[in-house]
């Protein structure tokens, strides 16, 4: 483990990044809809906001149960509580780094401790983040269909159309290309040949690729019904995570097309995530002001995002600290509970 002093920076760093995310995410709503926006939000009612957390914590549980799911295919039985704690600290790291980078290698550290393997872990990973591009592949041009016989501009429609054509090429590529780039990676290659400390890398790189082999073909074969659940909780973890902005601007007396609103952050959102900030503050917040600007005014569009905000991002980095806070004591407090279990064994025997 390094010592606290090299930790310092990069943690430094990441604080640093989060605290200009929520400022961000604050502040252009702020200046954009003035005065009335911040104190409208402020009297906002409690109902409201129970219904936006309602929502919300709705997304949460359904992407737990799927993480639930997957990993009993693999044989392993963690209880849904533990691993609701889990997600909100996976969900934690990606949203507080920039693109979600850092989501990837904490669902691998979190899903290994459940007791899940490496290529155990890497695959429900991995296997999570395909269910949900293929969760958009679909139901962006579904979106844009639905957007063809309306008022709004046709270009929305092309645009998702593309980008889901974009994203299904680009899997179709990696899925026809990966026993070639396996091969290469194996093979007895120049780069190995000018590095010969690479071939035992190779060895260790085969038996995780085996492995994880084995494990994506225990995943899929669970039959119908389980394809079916983890498809139907991938859905809902998206529908109620998009469905909060659409929620928002009901509650303020905007009734926007549902396909509009999840439309505008499935493309604005991911491209504002390139932006280094995390969870694209600021960036997202412009984009999505001016792609509403025709049917909503700027106050309430204003509002209508700090409320938006605050159940999508400030809360869930609140309930991811929390989580991985309370994560940490339980692993502090395993190796103590095992110590004294092994003493109680010495002085019995």
């Amino acid at each position: 483990m390094s010592p606290p002093a090299a930790r310092s920076p990069g943690l430094r760093h990441a604080r640093l990044l989060i605290v200009a995310a929520v400022l961000a995410a604050l502040a252009v709503p702020i200046v954009l809809g003035g005065r009335d926006a911040l104190l409208r939000t402020l009297n906002f009612p409690l109902r409201g906001y129970l219904v936006l957390f309602a929502v919300i914590a709705a997304s949460w549980l359904a992407r737990a149960l799927k993480l639930w799911l997957l990993l009993r295919r693999l044989g392993l039985r963690p209880g849904l509580a533990h691993l609701f704690v889990i997600s909100l600290a996976i969900d934690l790291a990606y949203i507080s780094t920039p693109a979600g980078v850092g989501g990837y290698a904490a669902s691998i550290y979190y899903l290994r401790r459940t007791g899940a393997s490496v290529s155990g872990a890497t695959t429900v990973t991995a296997a999570d983040q395909i269910l949900d591009l293929a969760f958009f592949t679909l139901v962006l041009p579904l979106a844009g269909v639905s957007l063809l016989w309306s008022e709004l501009p046709q270009a929305l429609a092309i645009l998702a159309f593309a980008t889901g054509a974009t994203m299904l090429a680009i899997g179709l590529g990696v899925l026809l290309a990966r026993r070639h780039i396996v091969r290469w990676m194996l093979a007895d290659n120049a780069l190995v040949r000018r590095w010969p400390a690479l071939r035992r890398r190779q060895h260790i790189l085969h038996e995780f690729l085996v492995s994880l082999g084995a494990n994506t073909r225990v995943l899929v074969s669970g039959g119908p019904r389980v394809a079916a659940a983890i498809a139907a909780l991938t859905a809902a973890q998206w529908v109620m995570k998009y469905g909060v902005l659409w929620v928002t601007l009901a509650l303020l007396g905007h009734p926007v097309s549902f396909a509009l609103t999840l439309l505008l952050q499935a493309l604005i959102l991911h491209a504002a995530m390139w932006t280094g900030v995390p969870a694209g503050g600021g960036g997202a917040e412009l984009g999505l002001t001016a792609a509403l600007a025709p049917w909503v005014v700027a106050t309430d569009t204003a509002t209508a995002l700090l409320l938006w905000r605050l159940a999508t991002f400030e809360l869930c980095l609140v309930s991811g600290v929390a989580a991985a806070l309370v994560l940490a004591r339980w692993k502090a407090a395993a190796p103590a509970s095992a110590a004294h279990d092994i003493a109680a064994g010495e002085r019995a025997g």
